[in-house]
């Protein structure tokens, strides 16, 4: 698989990348304060087009429904383009002072797509993503990946707007739901990357960084059953079945000795 990073990345996502800034840009103006990347492009293992376009944004002021549902229109012309769009937005406000779970005031993902196409054509009146500022455990992540590897679209550096986050705000967001987690709750063709975003999660207690699920997976880390998630998580993605594969009956998080 060809990988790449922000220099290398080809004319149709540089142009998708700028249209969503100019979506960001046209709405907020002086109040936008910065645009983000993180994900797999910060990490250097971005695959076109398959992998998604994680963004974080920040903004000066709250944005009221309206805004929001604004911005959400026009995101879901630019989604795909080629690449699958992931996005959060925060109030400066409610990171500074940090505080966690953070709040976040506007959130995008191919998952909440039909859920914005209902609101914008009136099928559905109510939604928290438009009405109000929710609690959101994965920000923390965000918000640490972003200041120490992401990629500024638009705005000042992220070491120099987002706060640091602290190591137990942190662990408690990437393990948040872990002990519970099932993996028959989704479709089989999310097996890979559920088996994966897991191991990454046991890698950061033998690295102590945050790695990519493709490195997490090809055994980076010498502490977690990665050889099991390397061989099984293809076949698990072509018919193997959940019960079949290796690392789903083996893992176990208190065996692994937690995070």
């Amino acid at each position: 698989m060809h990988f790449c990073g922000f220099d290398t990345l080809s004319a149709p996502v540089r142009a998708q990348l700028a249209r969503v800034a100019d979506i960001w840009q046209t709405r907020l103006a002086g109040d936008l304060l910065g645009v983000y990347l993180h994900g797999s492009l910060a990490l250097g293992r971005f695959a076109e087009p398959v992998s998604d376009l994680d963004l974080l944004i920040v903004t000066g002021r709250r944005m009221p429904r309206g805004e929001r549902l604004s911005v959400a229109a026009a995101v879901l012309k630019a989604d795909r383009k080629p690449c699958p769009l992931e996005m959060s937005a925060l109030y400066i406000g409610d990171l500074r002072p940090w505080r966690h779970p953070a709040v976040c005031q506007f959130h995008y993902s191919g998952m909440w797509s039909d859920t914005y196409r209902r609101l914008l054509d009136g099928r559905l009146k109510d939604c928290f993503l438009l009405d109000t500022d929710f609690p959101d455990d994965d920000i923390a992540c965000h918000v640490r990946l972003t200041r120490e590897r992401g990629v500024c679209v638009f705005g000042r550096p992220p070491a120099e707007l987002l706060p640091a986050v602290p190591e137990t705000d942190f662990r408690q967001s990437i393990c948040g739901g872990v002990e519970t987690f099932d993996l028959y709750a989704y479709a089989p063709r999310c097996l890979p990357s559920n088996l994966l975003t897991l191991v990454r999660v046991l890698s950061y207690k033998v690295e102590k960084t945050i790695l990519s699920k493709y490195d997490a997976g090809c055994g980076r880390s010498n502490g977690c059953p990665t050889a099991s998630a390397r061989s099984c998580a293809p076949r698990c993605g072509h018919g193997t079945t959940a019960k079949r594969c290796p690392i789903v009956r083996r893992m176990s998080w208190r065996r692994c000795g937690g995070i």
